[in-house]
């Protein structure tokens, strides 16, 4: 990673290499599958700006590409490219000198492109009685795509540390058919 600042802006990029000895992104596949892992890359890039005394607005992506591990019916050419991001705007003594408010827009990791190669059963043949293999693709792109909103607030109250936030969620878990969803979160800490 490389961080640097230009005045009021501040930015980061980052390199990520992940190594997955059983899973796909974190998915398992039945053993008849093939369970042999995944490499991924992920670039990172964060941006920072002082708008104002007060004001802060970011903004950060992740950019994913990966591999699975050719193994029993994964086939070469499983790779698919994955996008997550969000954009923050924060300001600080809104209603106390160290308070602050913001509101988030964001898309969790998503698959925008890709899946699997499998080398499965397509045909038998009676005369020979064995199975006739071929390449099947299987998309893993989901149709819907998450974008979540939420506003949140945090101060003192009542003696202690105060957090709220509000959200709503469309296609949640990136599902096209799941109704849209949303929620308040209070927590409320105080040392003894």
């Amino acid at each position: 990673a490389a961080d640097r600042q230009f005045g009021p802006l501040r930015a980061v990029i980052g390199l990520d290499w992940m190594r997955e000895e059983r899973t796909v992104l974190g998915g398992y596949f039945h053993d008849a599958f093939g369970a042999n892992g995944a490499d991924s890359v992920f670039l990172d890039t964060s941006l920072g700006l002082d708008l104002a005394p007060g004001w802060w607005l970011g903004a950060n992506g992740r950019q994913g590409f990966t591999r699975a591990n050719r193994a029993g019916a994964i086939s070469a050419g499983s790779d698919f490219m994955s996008t997550g991001w969000s954009v923050d705007l924060v300001r600080t003594g809104v209603l106390q000198s160290r308070d602050s408010l913001g509101l988030r827009i964001s898309q969790p990791l998503r698959i925008e492109s890709g899946g699997l190669n499998l080398n499965l059963p397509v045909s038998y043949d009676y005369a020979t009685e064995t199975a006739n293999f071929g390449i099947q693709r299987l998309n893993l792109a989901p149709e819907g795509r998450e974008i979540m909103g939420e506003i949140a607030w945090r101060g003192s109250a009542f003696g202690g540390d105060l957090a709220t936030s509000a959200f709503y969620r469309r296609d949640p878990g990136h599902y096209a058919e799941a109704p849209d969803d949303g929620g308040v979160v209070v927590r409320w800490i105080r040392a003894f």
